[in-house]
């Protein structure tokens, strides 16, 4: 936390505006995925023989999010006010409970104290409106200083244009096709810009990643190098085509 409160300091004076605040969310979120991993957890991914830093794809949108500046918008449906329940990433085999989280009195985003939840952030975007829905999540964590997996664990094995599916409370479900998957060294400016508003729909998820590097004198302390965020841009479903069916004077021609 105190961490934390040196971030609050550098930053300056008091946000004003909801655009300042929401910047500010931004950097502290960063900065206090940190606090997801500590003492042994960091020993998981060391122990992993693939590569810690993975880079997949990118994290920038095409142009108005289309393939070609001309494209017509699919129209869709009103979108959906229920809260999200369900985050599902059939490629690493999550299927997990989503919990609505924000920011404390200090300003200072909330992470679960559950390995197996991911958070949507409600200072972002709903899932359905048109912007950038952001969730976190725990790559691993300790349980009576034993390290266990988090449900992020597998995230670095997603790779471009696996399918995340959003679903609501309501049974309301968004999909989204993941566009990329990339490493940020946690200060990386880039890492703030993954979680401000968008032209159009995608999801960010974002957790630690890379390499863990123990804290000098804190035998329980530590932090990643990285962090590995995923995008995906939502998908959506091509109206269907009435199919024309031949008369039967059609069908008796020659």
């Amino acid at each position: 936390m105190r961490f934390l409160r040196a971030v609050l300091g550098h930053i300056g004076a008091p946000f004003r505006s909801q655009q300042r605040r929401l910047l500010l969310a931004a950097v502290l979120l960063v900065t206090s995925l940190a606090m997801l991993t500590t003492g042994l957890a960091g020993l998981l991914l060391a122990k992993e023989s693939e590569p810690a830093v993975v880079n997949r794809g990118t994290l920038e949108l095409p142009r108005n999010g289309l393939d070609t500046p001309t494209a017509t918008p699919i129209p869709t449906p009103p979108p959906s006010s229920a809260p999200v329940v369900r985050m599902i990433i059939e490629k690493i085999g999550i299927d997990g409970p989503v919990v609505t989280m924000g920011l404390d009195e200090n300003h200072v985003p909330l992470v679960p104290d559950n390995p197996d939840d991911i958070v949507w952030y409600d200072f972002s975007t709903r899932p359905g409106w048109g912007s950038n829905a952001v969730f976190s999540g725990h790559v691993d964590w300790t349980v009576n200083h034993v390290p266990v997996t988090g449900v992020f664990y597998d995230l670095r094995k997603v790779e471009v244009g696996d399918i995340i599916k959003v679903r609501l409370e309501d049974g309301t479900e968004y999909q989204y096709k993941v566009a990329g998957n990339v490493a940020v060294p946690y200060d990386d400016p880039e890492a703030l810009k993954a979680m401000g508003a968008t032209p159009i729909e995608v999801v960010t998820i974002i957790t630690c990643g890379g390499t863990w590097v123990p804290q000098w004198g804190n035998p329980i302390g530590g932090n990643y190098t990285h962090r590995q965020i995923v995008r995906a841009e939502r998908i959506y479903e091509e109206p269907a085509v009435p199919v024309s069916r031949p008369t039967r004077l059609e069908r008796e021609m020659p």
